[in-house]
């Protein structure tokens, strides 16, 4: 070997541990930066060179490759714990929320409202000729309307906030797409050609596909020309390299909002089952919504189940006229039509209803049948009960024009009462009623009571003094109901309350696994792809020494080639 070739490989050996201690002191300066993945460089031994037959001498090192540690199947499980976990976080915060505004177990919450308003129920039937413990009960009813109303109001503006959210995550995710796709283009125009490989731009494309994780469960395929596709279920967001963009489309369905998550390029719906959008798309229709149906099925229930009550009773003062709070969209279909758009349920049954005449105390009693049995194609439609009640003597009944139905005297002389309605049909269309309203939205205390509490019905058998309804008005609150599933009124709300209790126990602890889960991969990815400063610092000291070998080697070439020009 001449020593020109020993000077080549005291060269390599320069080359190649300058490039080492390079690669080590890029690792020591990133060991806090995040997303930053270890470099470590493979050196190889320069193919020999042929001194004689079959000898061979070595001719140096070069560096074959700098590699970047990482595991993808680990990537891919990180972004996935990622994902459940933002998921997990996001629902949390809003159930959270949910139980804020119910705000039970404290005395301002709605069964502490309920409670006091069917005792003061209690406390009338104590002296039911009491007009001061009368207002009470008409006081108490509304303070319940408006606590109903305004966390129905509450959760709806929750909503809006959790739309607001879901708007500023598929931006943000859609900027993140944005940006998955400059990188590649960047990644395969460094790369192309077989140059060296891209790790930084890998390192902050790995970031980004990180971040994008918290907002969708997303899938990563990369191409062999170095860019990635990205994907939703089967759906691809970035495909070929290029993002298609995403967005949030509104459409109302039968006068509700849905939103969806759509992408740009064709509409296609994105059904994401985790991350934070995921998460809130799915919240916002079964926790939030599903909050708000709640409530104003039971605010629903409230007011016909104390509005059949009350319907069976007597005020100290009869009715002159009663009009039904409740419209009837068509008044000659079936009561139990759907076309009628009546909110509460009606059965096959009857009432009674009493003519008082006020000069003499003499009354006569008329019972009204409602048949809904669904034979004989002569079922009561609210026609038909205007034509019943118009055929009972001094009384006078009518639909108004925006289809209610009205019930008078026909004279001064004369009042009207109501009693022993099985079939709910007053409760339905607002006669004699305590409520008005069909739901959360709308319910309050009936203005015939808050302008005259001596209609509110204590009594029955038509005895001032009696205080039946009364005292069955206060049963209301724990009596079961057959058509409640057996459940009170008290005990329905109660399961509402315990339902969401246990979903936000349930999701706290989700986000507990969640967190755990991901900090372990993290864990395992540090093991695979952090850098070590102990193992670091060693390397360092190792290809320290092996330059300055080279460096040594190069000098007694050096001087043995001074030796041998001073011979010539």
């Amino acid at each position: 070997m001449a020593l020109g070739s020993a000077l080549q490989i005291g060269k390599s050996g320069l080359i190649a541990a300058q490039a080492a201690i390079e690669v080590t002191g890029n690792n020591l300066v990133n060991i806090g930066t995040r997303g930053y993945h270890r470099r470590s460089i493979n050196l190889t031994p320069i193919r020999g060179e042929n001194l004689v037959a079959d000898t061979f001498i070595g001719r140096g090192v070069q560096v074959q490759a700098i590699l970047r540690h990482v595991d993808e199947a680990l990537e891919g499980r990180i972004r996935d714990s990622i994902a459940d976990q933002s998921a997990s976080a996001a629902r949390r915060d809003i159930l959270a929320q949910i139980e804020a505004l119910q705000n039970e177990f404290t005395d301002n919450d709605l069964s502490s409202q309920l409670a006091d308003f069917f005792n003061a129920w209690s406390e009338l039937a104590n002296n039911p000729r009491d007009n001061s413990l009368r207002s009470l009960v008409v006081q108490s009813g509304d303070k319940l309307a408006s606590f109903i109303k305004n966390l129905k109001g509450e959760l709806v503006d929750l909503r809006l906030q959790v739309d607001h959210a879901i708007d500023g995550a598929a931006s943000a995710a859609d900027d993140l797409l944005q940006r998955i796709e400059v990188l590649n283009e960047q990644i395969v125009t460094q790369e192309a050609g077989g140059g060296r490989t891209a790790h930084s731009l890998r390192d902050e494309r790995d970031l980004v596909l990180g971040e994008l994780a918290e907002y969708l469960d997303i899938s990563v395929n990369e191409q062999p020309s170095g860019v990635v596709d990205v994907f939703v279920g089967a759906l691809p967001m970035v495909l070929n390299g290029d993002s298609r963009g995403i967005e949030v489309r509104r459409t109302t369905i039968n006068g509700n909002l849905q939103i969806d998550l759509v992408i740009k390029d064709d509409g296609s719906v994105l059904i994401p089952t985790s991350g934070r959008i995921g998460s809130l798309l799915s919240a916002r229709v079964d926790d939030v919504t599903g909050a708000i149906d709640t409530l104003d099925q039971y605010a629903n229930d409230l007011i016909y189940h104390v509005n059949r009550v009350h319907s069976q009773g007597q005020g100290l003062d009869l009715f002159d006229s009663v009009t039904g709070l409740t419209r009837v969209a068509d008044t000659a279909v079936v009561l139990t039509d759907p076309a009628t758009a009546v909110p509460f349920a009606i059965g096959h049954g009857s009432f009674q209803i009493h003519v008082t005449q006020k000069s003499t105390g003499q009354r006569t009693t008329q019972t009204i049948n409602i048949d809904l049995d669904g034979i004989g194609g002569n079922d009561t439609t609210l026609t038909d009960l205007a034509a019943a009640l118009n055929a009972v003597p001094t009384v006078n009944a009518s639909i108004t024009t925006d289809g209610r139905l009205q019930i008078s005297a026909a004279g001064a002389d004369f009042a009207l009462g109501f009693s022993d309605d099985t079939s709910g049909v007053l409760a339905a269309l607002g006669i004699n009623s305590y409520f008005a309203g069909e739901d959360a939205s709308d319910i309050q205390v009936n203005d015939l009571l808050t302008t005259s509490v001596r209609l509110l019905a204590a009594a029955r058998n038509h005895d001032q003094g009696d205080n039946s309804n009364a005292l069955a008005m206060a049963d209301l609150r724990t009596d079961p109901i057959a058509s409640l599933n057996g459940l009170s009124l008290a005990e329905v709300w109660g399961r509402h309350v315990e339902d969401y209790a246990i979903r936000l126990g349930q999701t706290r602890a989700g986000l507990d696994a969640n967190t755990i889960v991901r900090g372990n991969l993290e864990t395992q990815q540090q093991q695979t792809s952090g850098v070590s400063a102990d193992e670091e610092a060693i390397n360092l000291l190792t290809f320290q020494r092996t330059f300055q070998a080279s460096a040594r080697f190069l000098q007694v070439v050096d001087e043995l080639i001074e030796t041998m020009l001073s011979l010539v």
